[in-house]
């Protein structure tokens, strides 16, 4: 499991060759998925340049709430040590999906990065991104074999003195709940770390990469925060947390 939490871009400076004033690029780096960002109608192509200010490590991006075409031509996610991009020292190709676009790589420490789209075929004729991350991931130790999934709502149901139910309609949305069966000290706390960056209500990427759970999802923390406990006679530990998915 690799949890996408530190956002070592998200403080930096944005300049973007096309924007749509209605649509800030600033929103890719905002939370919610329903914030977008858009390039000028009949723009096609969009470069992205993070400027952090100084070198951060990042070595896993995401893109979320994308208009991105199954005919893109160049989706590139790129680092280097000066605003320059004849040859950047981190070159990146992604693959395209529907859903979130997510990869993690060898990445390295450098002032900017630069996402680069080219989608030519595009039938909405922009470019549109919700949620963009560029993060140092932390790959967990393996989940035991027990994950729980469950697909519900807030919806509070009522009923009336006649016995009628009735209440107020809330989304939908869906839970993965995990646990660790050997953690050791160095990973507790590096899951402590992970859970002071986000507590539970900062949304980030998790990339489920098990045999057979293979997804990307957006989610927050469901519960009050991971829970472990000491083995006896062990020099490990277990742990439990459960995630909520971010719509």
């Amino acid at each position: 499991m690799i949890i996408m939490s530190d956002e070592t871009l998200k403080d930096a400076v944005l300049t973007v060759n096309s924007e749509n004033i209605n649509f800030p690029i600033t929103n890719i780096l905002n939370t919610s998925l329903k914030r977008l960002s858009q390039t000028l109608a009949g723009t096609t192509t969009m470069t992205i340049v993070f400027d952090a200010g100084a070198a951060v490590t990042v070595n896993s991006v995401s893109i979320a709430a994308h208009n991105i075409s199954s005919g893109v031509t160049t989706l590139k996610f790129q680092g280097n040590a000066s605003d320059s991009w004849g040859g950047p020292s981190v070159d990146e190709n992604l693959t395209r999906v529907a859903g979130i676009i997510s990869k993690q790589f060898t990445g390295g420490s450098f002032r900017y990065w630069r996402l680069h789209i080219i989608d030519a075929g595009n039938t909405d004729t922009f470019i549109e991104l919700g949620r963009v991350s560029g993060t140092n991931a932390l790959t967990s130790p393996g989940i035991g074999n027990e994950v729980s999934r469950s697909y519900k709502s807030d919806t509070v149901k009522v009923r009336s003195n006649a016995g009628n139910s009735f209440g107020n309609i809330y989304p939908k949305y869906r839970t993965i709940s995990i646990q660790w069966k050997k953690l050791t000290v160095a990973n507790v706390a590096e899951l402590e770390t992970f859970f002071d960056q986000v507590d539970s209500s900062i949304p980030f990427f998790i990339y489920f990469d098990e045999t057979d759970i293979n997804i990307v999802m957006y989610m927050t923390i469901d519960t009050d925060g991971i829970h472990t406990a000491y083995l006896r006679k062990s020099t490990y530990q277990k742990g439990a947390i459960a995630f909520i998915e971010e719509l």
